[in-house]
């Protein structure tokens, strides 16, 4: 299982170039923490959905194991509340932040999806002008700051934290989205669909283990 093997020192990067079977890998882990901490004062799930696809997975009924209520424009939640996700926007980031860290103890899993669409929340800013490069780099400093803020605490009550990461391409070489991520990452995972019904996990960097791949049965979302 995926989740016995994410640590609680560093991010767990979970390397993707489909989102499809980001999601998939994310439904797994998330079932697999539920029912390890069913009726444990301290499962609550900490979902930031920046692209809201898994959000959109949910409320469209294509993951049967997760019922979703809406709370407010910014927030759904599971029908126990064991699972909360948070569709961040630009104005409410940092309050959505200050929240998370706020109830961290009561949580045994915060998930960041992804890397990539933070950008997208600051796209108005990052449009080609004169001052282009201040402006990814401002970005690039609160991105740190966020993440640093969130691992900070998540390494305190020993909890995962698994960050999400699209694959980006330069010709022929495969370049991960944040130099952070690189340097501070225990694991590194890339998850691809395989047989259309099983998922296959790439280990890249893991403290205790050297590069390996293994494959998870059925793990694929199917529906009617």
């Amino acid at each position: 299982m995926i989740s016995e093997i994410l640590d609680t020192r560093g991010f767990n990067t979970l390397i993707y170039d489909d989102t499809f079977a980001k999601i998939c890998v994310i439904a797994s882990i998330i079932s697999e923490f539920q029912n390890r901490y069913h009726n444990d004062n301290h499962s609550r799930i900490v979902y930031l959905d920046l692209d809201a696809a898994f959000t959109s997975y949910v409320k469209a009924g294509l993951i049967p194991s997760i019922e979703l209520q809406k709370v407010d424009d910014h927030i759904y939640q599971s029908k126990s509340g064991a699972l909360k996700i948070y569709l961040p926007s630009e104005d409410i980031l940092d309050n959505i932040i200050v929240e998370i860290i706020k109830s961290m103890n009561e949580c045994c899993l915060i998930i960041f999806d992804s890397i990539n669409s933070f950008y997208n929340l600051f796209y108005k800013n990052i449009i080609p002008s004169s001052n282009n490069t201040l402006k990814i780099g401002s970005i690039n400093q609160l991105l740190y700051f966020v993440l640093m803020m969130i691992i900070k605490h998540t390494s305190h009550f020993n909890i995962p934290f698994l960050v999400t990461s699209m694959i980006r391409y330069k010709g022929k070489e495969v370049v991960t989205s944040n130099r952070l991520l690189s340097k501070k990452s225990s694991l590194n995972f890339y998850a691809k669909i395989r047989n259309l019904n099983d998922l296959s996990i790439t280990i890249l960097g893991h403290p205790k283990t050297n590069q390996r791949n293994f494959i998870i049965k059925d793990k694929v979302l199917r529906w009617a």
